[in-house]
């Protein structure tokens, strides 16, 4: 995948919908509250930004596996590096159970 598109998508879209840490943030935000409204428990800590990218890297890659698009290449390239800067400057440890 060629980096510069990537970049050029990150950047498009991000005057169109924002800073993508603090939305990723705020979608994770999101998701834990219908999480623990569906199941009825409280969550120790909500969804960070970075496990948001993960996932929507699962999501594009689910798509893929049904039809190729080629869109969905430059978007899992896109969250794939958001997850991984995310996830380095939080410098986010393995959970423990």
């Amino acid at each position: 995948m060629d980096q510069s598109i990537v970049s050029g998508i990150i950047e498009e879209r991000g005057k169109i919908y924002g800073d993508p840490a603090l939305s990723h943030a705020n979608i994770g935000l999101s998701w834990t509250g219908l999480l623990q409204q569906h199941y009825g428990q409280e969550l120790s800590h909500p969804i960070p930004g970075w496990m948001v990218e993960l996932m929507m890297c699962a999501f594009k890659i689910h798509r893929s596996s049904r039809v190729y698009h080629e869109d969905n290449y430059t978007d899992l390239a896109a969250y794939a590096r958001f997850a991984r800067e995310d996830q380095a400057r939080e410098a986010v440890k393995p959970l423990t159970p």
